[in-house]
């Protein structure tokens, strides 16, 4: 019996060993023809129909926005409420290291300040702003809270505040602001003031 199965089963295997080459060079074909040529065979095209494309995943961008980092250091608010403002000037200021560092630690408090013009019309003097000590430093390196500060401006401003002071009644200079330059360094927003009233601060209320 079996002898006379041998003349079936050979053929068979042959047929099934040509078809599975043709299939293997048909896709040795396809994976290796350009993308732009036509000639593409029916048994091509299922085969790389057939084939698994794997998904693309892409990484997002990054959606947190930035904050805006701000170089004011503290603005006089009750200045705005109980002075009127007529002009401003930008000063510098005369200060030690441990005053610069607790300012970085935000412990300035310019509320109570005002602007002494000198005598001699050439400089002005920072009064009654309250800078507190700095934790880290001994008591030899530490500055006095409320020290009289010189202001740094030009002899004609100086010059113009000593008589703006002198002449007008009711006139006087007030710190509005203090921020970081771009260079780094503190400056001062100081303003001539006038006095309000009661009905005027209402009003602005």
């Amino acid at each position: 019996m079996r002898f006379r199965s041998l003349p079936w089963v050979l053929p068979a295997l042959f047929l099934a060993l040509s078809i599975s080459r043709q299939r293997v060079s048909c896709v040795d074909a396809a994976t290796f023809l350009p993308p732009s040529s036509s000639v593409v065979s029916d048994t091509t095209q299922k085969t790389i129909r057939r084939l698994p494309v794997a998904p693309l995943y892409l990484k997002r961008g990054g959606t947190k926005k930035k904050k805006v980092k701000s170089n004011t250091i503290t603005v006089n608010k009750l200045a705005f409420r109980n002075y009127e403002v007529l002009e401003t000037w930008e000063a510098g200021i005369s200060l030690l290291g441990t005053e610069v560092k607790s300012i970085r630690d935000g412990k300035m408090n310019i509320r109570d300040g005002f602007i002494k013009a000198n005598k001699n019309g050439r400089s002005c003097t920072l009064m009654n702003v309250h800078i507190g000590k700095h934790a880290t430093a001994g008591e030899f390196f530490q500055h006095d809270e409320r020290r009289p500060r010189d202001l740094l401006l030009h002899k004609q401003e100086a010059r113009r505040l000593l008589q703006k002071t002198d002449r007008m009644p009711g006139m006087t200079v007030v710190p509005l602001k203090a921020y970081w330059n771009d260079q780094n360094k503190v400056k001062f927003e100081i303003g001539l003031c006038r006095g309000k009233n009661v009905r005027d601060k209402r009003q602005d209320i």
